[in-house]
């Protein structure tokens, strides 16, 4: 056999072994990736399939289209009814349009364990005021181990709106949602809000100290 023939079998399993690994490694859920996938999937999201999109260039009209698509042929799929939630909240932050229907769907997602649609449902609820309603949510993607879900949990509990919910100072647990963040961060800002909600952190528990 040639040279240019052992190279191209050699090449052949390289493919077959990459394609074997793949498909193995690949959690049990649905994860083709869908066009809903390579419109709208979040850059941070954990479970994502693809690279992401960024917000700004989501295009908020084929994505939706997209994203209805693949629900339809799989309707129980969190990640696509994030997705989904996802186009039609940005949407109507641009258009000025409803985004109910947006809750909606993260609602079915948050609850069947989506970790990002937890913390983005969470963060939907702090922004119409529903404090009470979106602790529990933000919290489980803090404890599912979302790096924006422990910045964010912990922000909230520092500033005291979490207590006003009557939920307790869990300084064990807040610690370590900070430390187990700083892992997670690389930039200079982000290292630095860490530092500075490690030490409001360390002020809140002395003042409630007995």
């Amino acid at each position: 056999m040639g040279i240019n023939a052992l190279f191209q079998a050699r090449m052949v399993w390289v493919v077959w072994l990459i394609v074997i690994f793949s498909v193995m490694t690949q959690p049990a859920h649905s994860q083709a990736i869908t066009a809903c996938d390579w419109e709208v999937a979040h850059p941070s999201d954990p479970d994502r399939v693809g690279p992401g999109v960024s917000s700004s260039d989501v295009d908020t009209v084929r994505a939706m289209a997209a994203c209805r698509r693949d629900l339809e042929s799989d309707p129980d799929n969190a990640r696509l009814q994030y997705q989904l939630a996802r186009a039609i909240v940005y949407h109507a932050d641009r258009y000025d349009t409803s985004y109910e229907e947006g809750m909606v769907y993260l609602a079915q997602s948050a609850s069947s364990g989506h970790t990002q649609a937890m913390f983005v449902y969470g963060l939907m609820l702090s922004r119409e005021a529903r404090l009470c309603e979106a602790e529990p949510w933000m919290r489980g993607a803090a404890e599912a181990g979302l790096k924006s879900a422990r910045i964010a949990y912990v922000d909230h509990a520092v500033a005291g709106n979490w207590s006003q919910c009557g939920v307790p100072t869990d300084a064990t647990a807040l610690k370590a949602y900070l430390q187990e963040a700083s892992t997670q961060v690389s930039g200079y800002y982000e290292k630095m809000l860490i530092g500075a909600l490690q030490r409001e952190l360390t002020l809140l528990i002395a003042y409630e100290a007995p």
